[in-house]
């Protein structure tokens, strides 16, 4: 327990010090950034079922190529209706790829899904697939979620694949935002995907095959141990195999999304942007290279995209949409902001709508440095259905619901959405990608005012930092919740550089 320790220690003091590192030279125009002042249709995706509905349209109408890069990839029932639609592709001819995250928790598209994927004509592969023991490069998470259809069409924005991101969990679902974007800058967007799939720490997954036959000739005790291991084999296979398998109630969500979902999603119009960038990370970073004085200006390329925006296009007032609020480098920026009487909103979680108890602490603890400012208003979601749409089932209605979504309005007529976080995971961690858009006042209202309607079930925040409502704080958090929140504190803030 003490060795565990004081590696810790060593490596949050290292972390520390990788944090500081600076260099802010400019990004060049390449498959990491580009910005084009030519016509492109947008469209914003607020609702979990219409952003399915999107995906699952996007496939079914491919030609000639879909990439699909994410993540978390769940196989629950959108996983499954997503695959489906990608297998049906693969036979009309479709080239599919799908890059997916090996990080160490919740990681479930194994090498034996990978194998009735490959079956089926999909090629998928794995971004760092470092074990836990792996310290110098475990925590470098590909976090970037994309898809792009034929070189012409691409979504984005905070969705995983897995139910909790198209509102169909019955335990904890997200608000989130996509946005669909058809124009010259979807090609840059596949060619950094490009860049990812053939990245020196992406894997090719192994085959999975049967036990060796050795065992069977080295006594009862090897003849056991393969039979153990072929059971072992038989059983993973068969359940990568159902993902394919007829599934009743697959069926039935899948009617509503696409009935329902394509309602709500013709409700939003597409719109012109004048002026659309794109903007991501660069993958391949380690430990070792995040001890470089030039790692950020060679690594996180979308953070000073973001906080080129922020200097530039708001003026007067600047709204964030944010799973964590966190001091890092972005909130540095936003604290220069409010220097410059620029008004802040801040829309957030609070511990009852979030399951990263480890964050609430901390945000909770230091947001007041922030509401002291007049110019700062934060609003935390208390973790309820919004209301905005309908759901599948009353299952979902009584799930916790938070906010996912990372999403930046500035002023009136420009917006971000993509993959940042707020925090420093985001911030100098995990790889992550934007798309700006700047000009049309319409299509920046339709994401303000999804996240002014969302804010609408949220605690606002005093000057203290504190709900304005303080008989209601932590009303709705359970008491093993609250157990954890207190436990856990002093370790939150210890670890808040790699939070």
């Amino acid at each position: 327990m003490k060795f565990i320790f004081l590696l810790s220690t060593i490596f949050i003091i290292s972390s520390k010090a990788a944090l500081a590192l600076e260099d802010e030279t400019p990004v060049a125009n390449t498959a990491y950034r580009s910005t084009l002042a030519s016509p492109h249709d947008m469209r914003i995706v607020n609702s979990g079922v219409a952003s399915l509905y999107t995906r699952l349209e996007m496939i079914k109408n491919a030609k000639t190529s879909i990439e699909l890069e994410t993540f978390i990839f769940d196989p629950d029932t959108s996983g499954r209706l997503i695959l489906k639609e990608l297998a049906e592709a693969a036979k009309r001819g479709v080239k599919v790829r799908i890059l997916v995250d090996k990080h160490i928790s919740g990681f479930k598209l194994d090498e034996y899904y990978a194998q009735v994927l490959k079956d089926s004509g999909i090629d998928i592969r794995y971004y760092n697939a470092a074990s836990v023991f792996q310290l110098s490069s475990v925590q470098y998470r590909n976090h970037r979620k994309l898809m792009v259809v034929d070189d012409k069409e691409a979504i984005t924005g905070g969705r995983n694949i897995a139910d909790s991101y198209f509102d169909l969990s019955k335990d904890l679902n997200f608000l989130d935002r996509d946005t669909t974007v058809k124009g010259d800058i979807v090609k840059t967007m596949r060619e950094s995907f490009d860049n990812f799939w053939d990245s020196k720490i992406v894997q090719v997954p192994k085959p999975s095959l049967p036990p060796d036959d050795r065992y069977r000739f080295q006594g009862e005790s090897g003849d056991d141990e393969y039979q153990r291991k072929l059971q072992q084999f038989n059983s993973k296979t068969n359940t990568a195999k159902k993902i394919f398998a007829h599934n009743a109630e697959d069926e039935k969500v899948k009617k509503f999304v696409m009935t329902y979902g394509k309602e709500v999603f013709e409700k939003t119009p597409e719109r012109i942007c004048p002026e659309v960038s794109f903007a991501s990370d660069r993958e391949g970073a380690s430990y070792v290279e995040s001890t470089d004085v030039k790692y950020n200006s060679k690594y996180r390329l979308l953070r000073k995209e973001i906080s080129n925006w922020m200097r530039k296009k708001a003026k007067t007032e600047l709204t964030i949409d944010t799973p964590y609020f966190l001091e890092n480098k972005i909130s540095e920026e936003i604290s220069s902001s409010l220097s410059k009487d620029v008004k802040i909103n801040i829309f957030t979680n609070s511990l009852e709508s979030t399951d990263a108890i480890h964050v609430a602490n901390v945000f909770n603890d230091t947001i007041n440095k922030f509401t002291a400012n007049t110019n700062f208003s934060a609003y935390t979601y208390k973790g309820k259905h919004s209301g905005e749409t309908e759901l599948y089932s009353d299952a979902q209605r009584k799930a916790t619901w938070g906010t996912h979504s990372k999403t930046m309005v500035f002023d009136e007529d420009s917006f971000m959405i993509g993959t940042f976080n707020v925090d420093n995971r985001s911030s100098h961690y995990n790889t992550e990608l934007a798309i700006f858009c700047s000009g049309n006042k319409d299509l920046t209202d339709d994401v303000k005012n999804n996240i002014m309607a969302r804010k609408a079930g949220s605690f606002r925040l005093n000057k203290d930092g504190v709900p304005d409502d303080c008989s209601e704080f932590l009303s709705e958090v359970s008491p093993l919740k609250k157990l954890m929140y207190y436990l856990i504190k002093v370790p939150s803030h210890m670890l808040q550089h790699l939070l």
